[in-house]
């Protein structure tokens, strides 16, 4: 069998490609440390860094010196460093921070990504083969990184919150459901632009026990929780449904029926969001995040992302209509309006 001759650029091409999981793995030392809550406020030596971290500062040094090579921190004179842009998005508890998504995609959703071999082969989903139970029944079982992950879901959220805001007019809409909506931020932000609205935010009992204390006191008298399932029920009776990062979780005969059930609720006329990622169709070879997000999906859940034609897919076997999509800025996401 003839075989193509490998040219040494391109081996070298492959070892940086490579060197993404061995960035990966300095970010997470990074982010457990909290270099980056220590850099905030003034630029630190090495040593002060290792004396804060209780760290060895000749190792310490290797891992931020690799770090600044890439573009996170900064390295200045005598093994000082400094905060950046990028460096800052691994803050604790900052808008946009992605500091508790890296915890947990290098942590307990890490050795999914080399088992993919497993999907590709038997169509077993890789985090289940690796820990013997589904992601959301792990998080069951651990707590702490079922919060850990809450935190990473929020603050990726938070870096698109405006977006959506911008480009969507929530005012229209008397009463606005947020199906599967966790701590209940994204609905503090419509209600907060939609001053008319009133809101429900409904996920499973164990999370609206948390979002219950988190309603700014602003909302508190328009803004309330329920509590079920969405492949159940959800409230009835609203003008528009949201559901951020939750149809992509999920295969498609699954999201079909959550589909179906937000149909049976919504009354004619009323409207659904469907806020995730779209690949644009026909993008064959052009990089695009949701297709390495549609990875993430692939090593730890049922779910996949998907093309707008995908999607309409969804949304017709739903019974639903399909309207258009809105751009809101960020790649991550996009609103898919359809109707009842």
């Amino acid at each position: 069998m003839k075989k193509q001759p490998v040219k040494p650029e391109f081996t070298l091409k492959m070892f940086e490609v490579l060197g993404g999981m061995w960035i990966s793995g300095c970010v997470k030392t990074a982010a457990e440390l909290n270099i980056a809550d220590l850099l905030a406020e003034s630029p630190k030596t090495i040593s002060l860094l290792a004396k804060e971290t209780q760290s060895d500062e000749n190792t310490l040094y290797r891992i931020m010196r690799a770090l600044s090579s890439v573009g996170i921190f900064e390295e200045l004179e005598n093994k000082t460093f400094a905060m950046n842009d990028l460096g800052a998005a691994l803050q604790t508890d900052v808008p946009g921070t992605v500091k508790d998504f890296v915890l947990a995609n290098m942590g307990e959703h890490f050795p999914g990504f080399g088992e993919l071999i497993q999907t590709v082969k038997t169509g077993k989903v890789p985090f289940e083969y690796v820990h013997s139970m589904n992601l959301w029944e792990y998080y069951k079982q651990y707590p702490e990184l079922a919060a850990n992950f809450g935190r990473g879901m929020t603050g990726l959220s938070n870096m698109e919150l405006q977006g959506i805001i911008s480009n969507y007019d929530f005012k229209p809409y008397k009463t606005i459901v947020d199906i599967g909506g966790g701590n209940g931020v994204m609905m503090h932000h419509i209600l907060n632009s939609a001053p008319e609205s009133s809101g429900i935010v409904f996920d499973e009992a164990h999370v609206i026990e948390q979002t219950l204390g988190l309603i700014p006191e602003n909302l508190k008298d328009r803004c309330s929780t329920a509590t079920g399932s969405f492949f159940d029920k959800v409230p009835g009776g609203a003008d528009l449904y949201t559901m951020k990062w939750i149809i992509h979780d999920w295969n498609d005969e699954e999201c079909v029926r959550i589909l179906k059930v937000c149909h049976e609720a919504m009354t004619k006329g009323s409207k659904l969001l469907i806020i995730d990622g779209v690949i644009p169709d026909d993008s064959q070879n052009q990089p695009h995040l949701v297709k390495l997000l549609d990875i993430v999906m692939m090593a730890c859940l049922t779910g996949r992302e998907r093309t707008l034609d995908e999607f309409k897919q969804l949304i017709q076997k739903a019974g639903l209509k399909f309207n258009h999509l809105v751009d809101i800025g960020t790649q991550s996401k996009s609103i898919v309006e359809c109707e009842k």
